[in-house]
């Protein structure tokens, strides 16, 4: 069952024991909505749990996290490990894939379904004790969405069917972990805000001397060189300023943003860009986006495309101009851009060491060959 916002805190108002759980998939950060949900219930006077699966124990309330699509299995297995103490209790679900997916979960008895994010979650500081099985340095960084939601509507992304519209959190800075040196910004689309915004975002960070990190990116489209100016006051982590080249069409607008960056003062060792392939892209096409980054002396970092709908990492999605081995190697080729500098990706998938260690044949090098920009 699908609920609304409002239902979702009448469940929490109205439990006195809530369990937690992050499901065991590989993760890199923190579960930020079970966070902000412990320091609302904590808050409230409630004593929470925080788990990767169901402990022996009796619970109002289950709250369990999604991530991508295809880590269902372990999400999955949740509502059968109710046991004894807890058969009757209520399981309630948010995150991308119960949001993107809600009829995997129509089988499930009281079970419900929380679809996209909480306004008033979203006004909670994530709680610091939630920092499980994540990997370093991630736990020196305060983390806050200062914006929700996108204007683009990208085939291949799910935001804009999980946050609909452009929302501000006006009051984001109260979210800040001041203590924490570094700042995570998760805004989906920041650089599409009210420039107003924007601005006030890098102004608290200078003010607080916090180095930052833009996870999600920033739209080339949306870069000039007042913006440029600006955000090269800010320092920034290893790969901060995080921007993409995931479409050709692109070509030239990508390149004038880069260049208007570097010039305004951004580090190119303090850049890196996302590199989408497998989508509709051709290889040929792929290798020219990740080449234009590299010889700006952006990091290009290849995004392998999934499928929305892919309920297994296993079940390994193929694009239409692409083979399965291809898609390994190129993005082994690029993430390994520091051994293999000095040898393009079409001499490195001929190569003895490319061959063997991709299991490359024939079909594979053909079809790289015959895909061009």
């Amino acid at each position: 069952m699908i609920i609304t916002e409002e239902k979702v805190f009448e469940m929490f108002d109205a439990a006195k024991n809530v369990l937690l759980i992050e499901p065991n998939y590989r993760k890199k950060y923190p579960p930020l909505g079970l966070a902000k949900i412990k320091t609302y219930l904590k808050d409230a006077g409630k004593e929470v749990d925080f788990s990767d699966h169901i402990l022996p124990k009796k619970y109002d309330l289950i709250c369990v996290t999604t991530l991508f699509t295809y880590y269902s299995d372990p999400v999955l297995k949740i509502p059968k490990q109710r046991g004894f103490f807890n058969q009757n209790t209520p399981i309630l679900f948010g995150g991308v894939f119960s949001s993107l997916m809600p009829k995997a979960f129509k089988d499930f008895e009281n079970t419900y379904l929380f679809s996209g994010y909480s306004k008033r979650l979203d006004l909670c500081t994530p709680d610091p004790e939630i920092m499980w099985n994540i990997e370093d340095p991630w736990d020196t960084f305060s983390y806050v969405f200062t914006t929700r939601g996108c204007v683009n509507f990208c085939k291949y992304c799910p935001v804009p069917r999980i946050e609909k519209g452009l929302w501000i959190n006006k009051h984001w800075k109260k979210v800040v972990d001041l203590s924490k040196p570094n700042l995570m910004i998760f805004d989906n689309n920041l650089s599409a805000a009210p420039i107003k915004h924007l601005y006030e975002v890098i102004d608290f960070t200078l003010e607080h001397n916090k180095k930052v990190l833009f996870e999600n990116g920033f739209d080339v489209k949306y870069i000039t060189k007042e913006k440029a100016k600006r955000l090269a006051e800010l320092k920034f982590i290893r790969n901060g300023m995080r921007i993409a080249f995931d479409r050709i069409e692109e070509d030239g607008i990508f390149q004038d943003a880069a260049k208007m960056l570097i010039d305004a003062g951004v580090p190119p060792s303090n850049m890196m860009a996302y590199v989408l392939f497998n989508f509709n892209d051709k290889p040929q096409d792929s290798y020219y986006r990740a080449r234009t980054c590299s010889d700006l002396k952006i990091r290009p970092y290849p995004q392998y495309y999934r499928p929305l709908n892919s309920l297994s990492t296993k079940d390994l999605f193929v694009g239409k101009h692409w083979t399965l081995q291809l898609g390994r190697a190129f993005r082994h080729y690029w993430l390994m851009r520091g051994i293999n500098s000095k040898i393009s990706f079409e001499d490195y998938i001929q190569s003895d060491d490319g061959i063997k260690n991709h299991k490359l044949e024939k079909k594979d090098i053909d079809t790289y060959k015959n895909n061009g920009v």
